[in-house]
């Protein structure tokens, strides 16, 4: 009686979880793509943003921001609490920003080698700080046993 108890229960739980998983996750296949290498990097060339409209990734409270420009050019990133400079005349921009505030406002000055400058105004947004601190729990433990008597 208790082995086929035990029987119909195993045949029960091995069944059952087959319900739980979600057709889509059953059916779904890797993407592929026909396209070349070259073709796929092509789809994120830095030439299609400029300083008016530049690529920033947020990650955290950090953001870099990339573009390029017509001319070799040095960059500035400025607001009330931050200046970042390029020390470089070049046409690929990249510029990190880090320690960043849920919202943010920066002015973006592209400096040319003739002298031309041209300012954007550049507005970052990152996720929210958690209203209360998660403080991690810890494990009483001890290296000796707290009911050994010392002699």
């Amino acid at each position: 009686m208790r082995n086929s108890f035990f029987k119909v229960l195993i045949f029960i739980l091995f069944f059952s979880t087959s319900i739980h998983i979600p057709v889509q996750a059953a059916t779904t296949s890797p993407t592929t793509s026909n396209l070349s290498a070259d073709a796929f990097v092509d789809m994120f060339d830095i030439d299609d943003y400029t300083a008016a409209n530049p690529y920033i990734v947020v990650s955290g409270h950090s953001a870099s921001i990339t573009f390029t420009t017509d001319q070799p050019a040095k960059i500035s990133l400025h607001n009330d609490v931050t200046t970042i400079k390029t020390k470089d005349y070049a046409q690929d921009q990249e510029i990190t920003v880090s320690l960043l505030q849920e919202t943010n406002t920066f002015v973006l000055t592209v400096t040319t080698e003739s002298g031309a400058t041209t300012t954007h105004s550049i507005t970052i947004k990152t996720a929210a700080k958690p209203k209360h601190k998660v403080m991690p729990k810890f494990a009483e433990t001890s290296i000796t046993s707290p009911r050994r008597s010392h002699y």
